[in-house]
């Protein structure tokens, strides 16, 4: 009898870690089907994203892409590095670094050899500046007459590259060896007419900060103007001011009139349409 019940014990045996492991795997499956390998995006990115190059950060950082799911193991390799360099710098997140314009494939793998691929598009930084109202304003001209004022205001208009509300700029950062410079494309009367269309290039400036506002340097046809970014005031209409945005392109023109008046300083404003993007 003694024998009997130990056969009987030993031959239960390998059933019960059969099941065991059945539910191991079970469970395994589970959880891997549960937690699939993935990148946090949008559910409508189907793992895409679009970069900008030019970068504007100091070191050429676009952003950090997170890794989920998988058994947290991670590692990543990108392959086009002319295009796109990453840097796995947090266990579960890489981040990007644009070299030029184009296309690249992030593969990331988790220990059990499962992959995932994210596709990264590379493209140009670009800026429209559509403008609304241009107007002058005169600083210092109290002891002017009415006829000087309108004769100043008149000359300065015809300094402004764009020549009626509607026209304006496109700025297109392309040059990969200066991120704060690039192509300018100006439309003088409407935007997007490229007949009408003349190129020229830009820069702003490096080093803006809150203290030190952001400038435009456009060269159009053997012209240079330096255009501050400043919010836009109105000194003669209230109602006309609730009606544009608050940015506007500022450029003193007084060295450019052909009358110059003691203390005595001319600025153009060009009205953005719409506020900078």
């Amino acid at each position: 009898m003694k024998s009997h019940m130990n056969m009987t014990k030993t031959t239960y045996l390998p059933g019960i870690l059969l099941a065991f492991l059945c539910t191991l795997l079970l469970t395994g499956c589970n959880n891997e089907e549960s937690n699939p390998l993935r990148f946090d995006l949008p559910t409508d990115a189907d793992n895409t994203v679009n970069v900008y190059f030019p970068q504007s950060s100091e070191d050429g950082n676009a952003g950090a892409i997170t890794i989920l799911g998988g058994d947290g193991n991670y590692t990543a390799q990108c392959d086009n590095p002319a295009v796109l360099k990453i840097d796995m710098k947090f266990s579960n997140a890489f981040v990007l670094y644009p070299q030029d314009w184009g296309e690249a494939h992030v593969t990331v793998t988790d220990g059990t050899g499962t992959s995932i691929v994210l596709k990264v598009a590379i493209i140009q930084s670009k800026l429209t500046l559509t403008i609304g109202h241009m107007d002058v304003l005169i600083e210092g001209g109290e002891t002017l007459t009415e006829e000087q004022r309108n004769a100043l205001s008149e000359e300065a208009l015809a300094t402004i590259p764009v020549k009626e509300a509607g026209g304006g700029y496109k700025l297109a950062f392309d040059n990969p060896g200066d991120p704060n410079s690039g192509t300018l494309c100006l439309y003088s009367t409407v935007m997007n007419e490229e007949k009408d269309m003349v190129k020229g290039s830009f820069v702003v400036n490096p080093d803006r900060n809150e203290e030190n506002p952001w400038f435009y340097t456009f060269v159009l046809e053997g012209m240079t103007h330096k255009l501050a970014i400043l919010p836009y005031t109105d000194e003669t209409s209230k109602t006309r001011k609730e009606q544009f945005p608050v940015i506007s392109l500022v450029e003193d023109v007084t060295g450019h009139l052909t009358e110059q008046y003691p203390n005595v300083q001319v600025f153009t404003q060009q009205v953005i349409w719409r506020p900078l993007n």
